[in-house]
């Protein structure tokens, strides 16, 4: 049985590269707005293979101990990172899988069912940060030529947990101020926000501690809060840099890619950034790709970035995050 499955799961494989040979000259050009209409008719033909074979069978689990493994998930990977052509650069890999997961379900709490801390590599439901590190996983596992569940999955856990290493609840970068300065240092991305014209501001965190009943695994334990404390306490009178909404116009956001990250930074008392998507250029205009709450999926918002941030007043500005190729790194 073990063979069988095993055949089955490198046939999948096999049918997915197989099948898309002829797609991969298909130069994907992130600066468009859409996808090649033939790109998107391709997968949808094909997944539904993959999805038919996954009711029947499981594919080998993933050989990291420490990885929650889906049937649907993995295959489904192993097909994301088979449907994109070679692209110049980690930025268009971004923008290329950001698009590809537009409609991706919005769900929030994902990383938080399991009374255990183990990597969960959802890709078929998502919040904003997550599909963030979703995105820039599978980019970096382009970018190193390795289209395996493993590597993608490898990939994750660096982005998500403190130097790379899982090592409980704790060990999640749950504030995106530490997550971005966590994965600047592993050279994963760089903060450009100062060098745009951003101003400093002090980080002041509580929220978690403080709203420990909307944290599942704190609700489940409670020494796990004195442990987020600590973890605030040690942020607290960090330096950032912002660009706040009163200061932005078209000419201040001219320095965004398409392909950075885009953190919404907040004054809701205790937190530092509220949301996080990816930024693409639409004639002319920044726009997000992001995992919306009000719309219960992943869009590209209609509204440019300094219209989301006009419209919404829990917003106070922006920070800019751009990812690193590899031979970027620190």
């Amino acid at each position: 049985m073990v063979i069988l499955q095993q055949y089955f799961y490198y046939y999948s494989q096999t049918a997915v590269n197989k099948n898309f040979t002829k797609k991969r000259d298909i130069r994907y050009d992130s600066y468009s707005k859409t996808l090649s209409l033939e790109i998107k008719m391709c997968m949808k033909r094909y997944l539904h293979f993959l999805l038919i074979i996954i009711w029947f069978l499981k594919p080998p689990a993933s050989t990291l101990s420490q990885t929650q493994t889906s049937a649907g998930d993995s295959l489904y990977a192993v097909y994301l990172l088979s449907v994109i052509a070679p692209q110049p650069d980690i930025a268009h890999y971004v923008t290329a899988y950001a698009h590809l997961l537009e409609g991706t379900t919005y769900t929030a709490g994902t990383l938080d069912r399991d009374s255990v801390e183990k990597l969960q590599p959802y890709l078929q439901e998502t919040d904003c940060t997550t599909f963030v590190e979703t995105v820039l996983a599978l980019a970096r596992t382009a970018v190193k030529k390795q289209s395996t569940w493993d590597e993608y999955c490898r990939q994750l856990t660096a982005l998500r947990y403190r130097n790379g290493k899982i090592d409980g609840y704790l060990s999640r970068l749950h504030y995106f101020s530490d997550w971005i300065a966590n994965n600047e240092q592993k050279g994963f991305v760089t903060d450009i926000t100062k060098i745009s014209g951003g101003v400093p501001d002090t980080l002041r965190l509580y929220f978690m501690s403080r709203n420990a009943d909307r944290y599942p695994a704190l609700q489940r334990n409670a020494t796990l809060v004195d442990g987020i404390a600590v973890q605030e306490r040690s942020l607290n009178g960090k330096i950032i840099y912002y660009l706040p909404t009163f200061r932005l116009d078209s000419a201040s956001l001219a320095t965004i890619q398409s392909g950075d990250i885009i953190a919404f930074t907040t004054d809701i008392p205790g937190l530092d950034i509220a949301h996080v998507g990816i930024a693409i250029q639409n004639d002319g205009e920044v726009h997000l790709i992001h995992a919306s709450s009000s719309q219960g999926r992943v869009v590209v918002e209609n509204r440019s970035i300094l219209q989301q941030l006009k419209d919404n007043k829990k917003f106070s500005g922006i920070r800019i995050i751009r990812p690193q190729n590899f031979e970027n790194r620190k």
